[in-house]
């Protein structure tokens, strides 16, 4: 009994002592948020403070902060305050009081040679401009202090390219490192994506395939939103984030991942994977007759090495009806904090899973994107081409078009035989052509359609085709056929999937009851604005995948006659097996290389680089807002901005002074805008003295003013609200 007692007493003294050191952790993070964030406004109002004293103006308050006055102390002329809202501050100069305009027309304060109004125009702008060359200076020296110490920025890796896309045709590849851009080094992904947004023109892209060959492309940027893309997204290591909130949430529901021989955990790194040998075997052409699509016995499979996110999902596409063993490394924590952590090694296997069928086959569409010097393009295929038989197979009545890409890797190394439909140079008709092609193993489904209008590609030869939602045939003993209500040549116009149980715990991959119980796709008949384009049917069927758990409702339109039905059984495709095993797209790291300054003058070089590429994101930023290209509920107030940089200082000093160098060139720029109270619309004022040779009228002042005045508080109580309940409800 006294061992039993001294064990609680141990326990709880243990317990005691971690809660207290989270809470001092929280403790520091918070204060070491509120000293940043005043460090950033104190740097801004020192810049006027600074300038303002060297013009000999009379500065009246000097505070950090707004609002009520906490605490104060004169000395000399000037009153140095503490006020209570650390979200602002400001200098109080004779003759300039924002919440006081009429001091800038004053006569009788003009008559002061110590007052702000009284000094020339080159002056004032020097003291209103201060404070936002201050907050550049300063975010230019957090930007160097962290260079010098090493920081982590996103490698320049791809992780994955958008089916269709100028990256797409010109042959890059997950895993591909980036160099450069028109002769101009690349160091990180954000580099590239900043190279491409400020783009005008061709880019020409220099770097490395992941097998180590050179490559040079030269690529025609797309608009998109936010702006000018070629398609290329991030790579994310093969790594879990440690901070999962429950480990049932690595995998979706429903997915394969549910039935792994070893729950994953947060914190697992993937190392490696192999597939193990197929139990059975089928012929390839009996995708044909009874859609088997399994491949020919093999030997075991070698483990494979994992290091990018990207391999996983190619191995995991390739080797799709197999049950597949990860290799993984996991650190195992102790209760006891003076313990050191061990790493173990473990094989997790997944089973496969079967590709969820709706009973119903789409109408095959025309080629929409080739690869350059694919095999495809040297066999003589075209845009607009329309494949109406492949080896003899018919899509859309011998063969699901959505399984071609399967098919075509299967046939690896043999020769198929594809028939097109081309419109013709002349005035005739349109003629078939016979092309043939020796397709590679390069597997299906591993590049899934990204936007609505992606085209659903053949990596095996290098071509996208639109599938449209046209019902081409109603397979025989399906639900979709027993309804009775679906007939070939119906256009499928919407879809719905829906929750079987509502209000249940864990949320599927796209989505979860926070954000409602029904995932309603765009309608599939609409074209994208802008273009021509209809939406993919591939695009929709990838949806349904990743939510085998819901039920589907199908809108239908047949002529003039509409409806709508429910699938509510989840039936499978004979012998095709889904592409992923169903991890969260959330969980893994991003791939990230350290950025550390060799010498001082290197560390003043990534500094100013720094400076001026966050300068030129928050331009595009607010030029995107204005054009509607992003949303306006992304904006962060006060409690976002609190939010983010606790968040960021939990990750360390280092992360934390890059927050704040972002912050100070945010507050710079934004602070510098023309809008009456901020120092962008004081400096209007002040080049309409300048070029007028006379001062803005009191009643324009005033008018000005309380217009900015009301604006700002709009301003703030708006993010406010999205810091309260939109960011809220998001989460």
């Amino acid at each position: 009994m006294e061992d039993l007692a001294f064990q609680l007493l141990a326990s709880s003294n243990l317990l005691a002592a971690s809660d207290f050191g989270a809470a001092f952790a929280t403790f520091l993070n918070v204060l070491s948020v509120v000293l940043g964030l005043g460090l950033v406004i104190f740097f801004h109002e020192l810049g006027h403070f600074a300038v303002a004293k060297w013009c000999n103006v009379h500065v009246e308050r000097f505070s950090i902060g707004i609002g009520p006055i906490l605490w104060s102390r004169q000395k000399g002329e000037t009153e140095y305050a503490l006020s209570a809202l650390p979200f602002g501050g400001y200098v109080k100069m004779l003759g300039q009081d924002d919440m006081d305009p009429n001091q800038m027309t004053s006569s009788e304060i003009a008559e002061n040679t110590r007052s702000y109004s009284a000094k020339s125009v080159l002056q004032r702008m020097a003291i209103i401009s201060a404070g936002v060359v201050m907050n550049v200076i300063t975010g230019f020296l957090f930007f160097t202090i962290c260079y010098w110490f090493g920081v982590l920025k996103p490698a320049p890796v791809v992780g994955n390219v958008v089916p269709g896309f100028p990256a797409w045709e010109a042959g890059l590849q997950a895993g591909d490192r980036i160099l450069a851009i028109n002769g101009e080094k690349i160091l990180s992904f954000n580099d590239l994506q900043h190279a491409v947004i400020l783009s005008s023109g061709d880019l020409t892209i220099d770097g490395t395939h992941i097998d180590g060959s050179r490559f040079s492309a030269t690529l025609t940027p797309l608009k998109s939103s936010p702006g000018r893309s070629v398609g290329l997204g991030p790579a994310m290591t093969a790594q879990m984030v440690d901070l999962v909130d429950d480990p049932e949430l690595i995998s979706d529901a429903g997915s394969a991942l549910e039935r792994a021989s070893t729950p994953f955990q947060g914190g697992d790194r993937i190392i490696a994977m192999r597939a193990l040998p197929l139990a059975a075997v089928a012929p390839v052409d009996a995708i044909a007759s009874n859609g088997n699509s399994t491949l020919p016995a093999e030997e075991p499979m070698a483990a494979q090495k994992i290091e990018l996110f990207s391999t996983l999902k190619y191995l995991t596409a390739k080797y799709a009806d197999r049950e597949l063993v990860y290799t993984v490394e996991r650190t195992r924590k102790s209760d006891n904090p003076e313990l050191v952590p061990t790493l173990t090694t473990l094989d997790i296997t997944v089973p496969p899973a079967a590709v969820r069928s709706i009973g119903l086959w789409m109408a095959m569409g025309p080629i929409r994107a080739i690869q350059k010097d694919s095999i495809a393009e040297k066999a003589g295929f075209r845009i607009g081409d329309q494949i109406v038989s492949v080896d003899n197979l018919e899509p859309g009545k011998d063969v699901d078009p959505l399984r071609l890409p399967v098919y075509f890797a299967q046939k690896a190394g043999q020769t198929v035989k594809v028939v097109v439909k081309r419109a013709p140079s002349s005035l005739k008709g349109d003629e078939d052509v016979t092309l043939e092609v020796v397709p590679t193993d390069k597997p299906g489904w591993v590049e899934m359609p990204v936007y609505q209008t992606s085209p659903l590609t053949i990596p095996a030869i290098g071509i996208g085709y639109q599938v449209r939602p046209f019902i081409a045939k109603v397979l025989p003993g399906s639900e979709a056929d027993k309804i009775g209500k679906f007939a070939a040549g119906m256009k499928i116009t919407r879809i719905v999937l829906v929750h079987p149980e509502p209000g249940q715990k864990k949320p599927d991959a796209y989505g979860d009851d926070k954000k409602g119980e029904t995932i309603e796709l765009a309608e599939l008949d609409d074209k994208v604005p802008g273009t021509i384009e209809e939406i993919n049917w591939a695009w929709a069927f990838s949806f349904i995948q990743r939510v085998p758990n819901r039920h589907i409702r199908i809108h239908f339109e047949d002529g003039k006659k509409t409806g709508s039905e429910v699938l509510k059984k989840s039936e499978t495709a004979d012998g095709w097996s889904v592409w992923f095993r169903g991890f969260n797209g959330s969980v893994w790291q991003g791939d990230s290389d350290l950025q550390k300054a060799g010498s001082f003058g290197d560390a003043l070089g990534l500094g100013l680089r720094e400076t001026r590429v966050t300068a030129i994101t928050i331009y595009m930023t607010l030029r995107s807002l204005i054009r509607g290209d992003v949303e306006v509920d992304s904006l962060s107030g006060p409690l976002g901005i609190a939010k983010i940089g606790y968040m960021v200082a939990e990750r360390g000093v280092i992360d934390l002074l890059m927050f704040l160098g972002l912050l100070s060139i945010n507050l710079a720029i934004l602070n510098f805008l023309p809008i009456p109270i901020l120092d962008g619309g004081h400096m209007v004022f002040l080049l309409w003295e300048g070029i007028t040779r006379r001062k803005p009228s009191p009643r324009v002042i005033n008018w000005a003013h309380a217009f900015g005045l009301v604006f700002i508080i709009t301003l703030f109580v708006f993010v406010l609200y999205i810091d309260i309940f939109v960011s809220t409800i998001g989460q």
